[in-house]
C-alpha cells in the first residue's frame, strides 16, 4: 500500500512532466524590474516551447550568458539578431517620434 508522501510524490511527477518546458523558461522572466526589451524574443520562446539553454546553443552563447541578458533585460544589437536569426526571424529596428507630454 502507498502511504499519502507516496502518492504526493507521485502526483507531482507526473504532472511537472506534463508541463510544456515554457513553464520553466518562464523563470527568468524579463523585465520585471526594467524594460521590456527582450520582451519579443522571449514570447517567441515561449510560442515555440524552445528554453534559453537551446537558444544560447544555436546563438554559440554560454547558457549562463545568456540567462543573464534575459535577466537584465539587456544586450548587444548583435546578439538580438543572433537570437532572432536562431529563432527563424529577422531582427529590424523602427525608430519612431517620441510623444510630447
Amino acid at each position: 500500500m502507498e502511504n499519502q508522501v507516496e502518492k504526493v510524490a507521485k502526483a507531482n511527477a507526473t504532472e511537472s512532466a506534463e508541463k510544456p518546458i515554457s513553464r520553466n523558461v518562464r523563470r527568468v522572466l524579463p523585465g520585471k524590474k526594467k524594460g521590456t526589451r527582450l520582451r519579443p524574443i522571449f514570447d517567441l520562446l515561449v510560442d515555440q516551447n524552445t528554453s534559453i539553454s537551446e537558444l544560447a546553443r544555436r546563438c554559440g552563447i554560454a547558457k549562463q550568458s545568456m540567462s543573464t541578458r534575459f535577466s537584465v533585460d539587456d544586450c548587444r544589437l548583435s546578439d538580438l539578431e543572433k537570437m532572432a536569426d536562431a529563432l527563424g526571424y529577422e531582427a529590424t529596428i523602427v525608430l519612431t517620434p517620441k510623444k510630447e507630454a
